[in-house]
C-alpha cells in the first residue's frame, strides 16, 4: 500500500470510525449498571436534619472556576458527618454567566447539580464524605455514578475511588462531569 492510501484509509476510519448506526460512540451513553443502590449516609443526632443542603455560585463558564463546599452535620458512628465537595470548570466549559447549585443529600452519599446542562470541556468533580458507616461496603464494587431522571445508573470516569472504613471515607477524584444530574456512590 503507497502512502496516500494509507492516509486515506486512516482518515477514513478516523471520520467514520466512531459512529455506529448514527450514533457516536463517544458520546453516547455506557449501559446502565444493573443491582446496585446509592450508600446510605447516617442519620442525624435525635433524628433532626435536612434531607437536601443547597448552595450556590455564579461561575462564568467562559473563564471557568471553582466551586467548593462543605457541609457537616451531626450524627452516625463515628460523630460527624462531613462532605468536602471541589467542582472545577476548565475554562470554556459553558458560556456566560450560570447560578451553579449543589444540593447535598443527607441520606444517601449523592448530590444534585443546577441547573440542567451539558459541558463543552468537561468539569472535574472531587467528593469526599467522612462519618459513614462502610460495613459491608465491598471495595471491589464500589463506583461512583450519574443517576438519570428514571433513575437508571451510569458509571462516571474518574482518576481514582477511595474507601477507609475507620475513618468512614468514602472518595471521589476527578470525576468527568459531561452534563448536571444526580451523581453519587454506589455499591
Amino acid at each position: 500500500m503507497n502512502k496516500i492510501t494509507k492516509l486515506l484509509l486512516l482518515s477514513g476510519l478516523f471520520l467514520f470510525g466512531c459512529e455506529q448506526g448514527g450514533v457516536d460512540i463517544i458520546t453516547a451513553p455506557a449501559e446502565p449498571l444493573h443491582n446496585l443502590k446509592l450508600i446510605s449516609l447516617p442519620t442525624a443526632k435525635n433524628n433532626i436534619t435536612e434531607e437536601i443542603h443547597t448552595e450556590y455560585k455564579w461561575i462564568n463558564g467562559d473563564n471557568g472556576g471553582l466551586f467548593g463546599e462543605q457541609f457537616t452535620y451531626e450524627g452516625g458512628p463515628l460523630g460527624n458527618v462531613t462532605i468536602y465537595s471541589t467542582l472545577h470548570f476548565p475554562q470554556y466549559a459553558f458560556s456566560g454567566w450560570k447560578n451553579i447549585s449543589q444540593s447535598f443529600d443527607t441520606e444517601t452519599a449523592s448530590i444534585v447539580f443546577g441547573p440542567s446542562m451539558q459541558f463543552n470541556v468537561p468539569a472535574e468533580y472531587t467528593l469526599t464524605i467522612y462519618g459513614v458507616d462502610l460495613n459491608g461496603v465491598d471495595p471491589n464494587t464500589l463506583t461512583f455514578v450519574y443517576i438519570d431522571s428514571n433513575g437508571n445508573m451510569y458509571p462516571c470516569n474518574y482518576e481514582d475511588i477511595n474507601m477507609n472504613v475507620s475513618t468512614g471515607m468514602l472518595q471521589v477524584v476527578n470525576a468527568e462531569l459531561n452534563h448536571f444530574s444526580r451523581y453519587g456512590f454506589v455499591n
